[in-house]
């Protein structure tokens, strides 16, 4: 998907005025760098939770010194659970923080930022990053699609903050909008119904504000124009969400 697909609004929410993002990137999971650290603030989860037989791993490739979310989905149903009517999916994400009773639950604040950046290696399944922040129901999440525009080779995919779509059970929430302020939990899933392996390689994930994110474009040569000539880039990832997406 192209910059140009992206819309003017979203790019205009990316590269606000520097003086409303004041502070530079924010790292959330760096494999290159500190991989027993970021692999140690995740968890994975799969349909074995219900009695599926989806198999997801989340292990450490020290050949190309990055994370590596692979496995096998099923969508078979639980033999001996009848109330499950639909299975398949796998994930990984960020442990829950650390909370106190004197302070209660702790957060990320994202309020300086604009986008999510990652930077990936995938196949051709149909990923999707999720979003866990303050709600009032713990089932809540904010959710987009990881477009890979060149399936087995590294990319980095830039996602606007504000173009993640609140859902419950695979269900669009109307007029709920990301609380950045209150960001509980990062992840990545698989549910595309499909049966079979899956892999993906993640270097890094990070926070950006509009500066950092014309810094990527610079470092991969790409250009992003102002509002009346996007340049046809494959930068950015974009969709809309419909239920029949989830």
């Amino acid at each position: 998907m192209s910059v140009k697909a992206l819309g003017a609004s979203s790019i205009k929410g990316i590269f606000a005025k520097p003086n409303t993002l004041s502070k530079s990137a924010s790292t959330i999971l760096n494999f290159k760098h500190s991989p027993q650290e970021s692999l140690s603030n995740l968890i994975t989860r799969s349909d074995k939770e219900i009695g599926g037989y989806s198999e997801v791993h989340l292990d450490y490739d020290a050949a190309e010194k990055c994370a590596h979310f692979h496995g096998n989905l099923s969508l078979d149903l639980p033999k001996d659970n009848p109330q499950v009517t639909r299975s398949g999916y796998a994930m990984f994400r960020t442990k829950d923080q650390p909370s106190s009773i004197v302070w209660g639950d702790k957060y990320w604040d994202w309020s300086d930022y604009s986008a999510l950046a990652l930077r990936v290696k995938g196949d051709r399944r149909k990923y999707i990053v999720n979003i866990q922040a303050n709600t009032p129901l713990v089932t809540d999440l904010f959710q987009h699609r990881l477009f890979l525009q060149n399936p087995g080779h590294w990319e980095t995919v830039v996602i606007p903050l504000h173009d993640f779509v609140m859902t419950n059970w695979g269900v669009i929430q109307d007029g709920s909008e990301l609380n950045k302020s209150e960001v509980k939990t990062v992840g990545i899933g698989l549910l595309d119904k499909q049966y079979g392996p899956f892999s993906l390689k993640i270097d890094w994930i990070k926070v950006m504000s509009g500066i950092d994110v014309s810094e990527i474009a610079k470092d991969e040569k790409l250009t992003v124009l102002n509002d009346d000539a996007i340049e046809e880039t494959p930068l950015y990832g974009h969709d809309t969400f419909t239920k029949e997406n989830h």
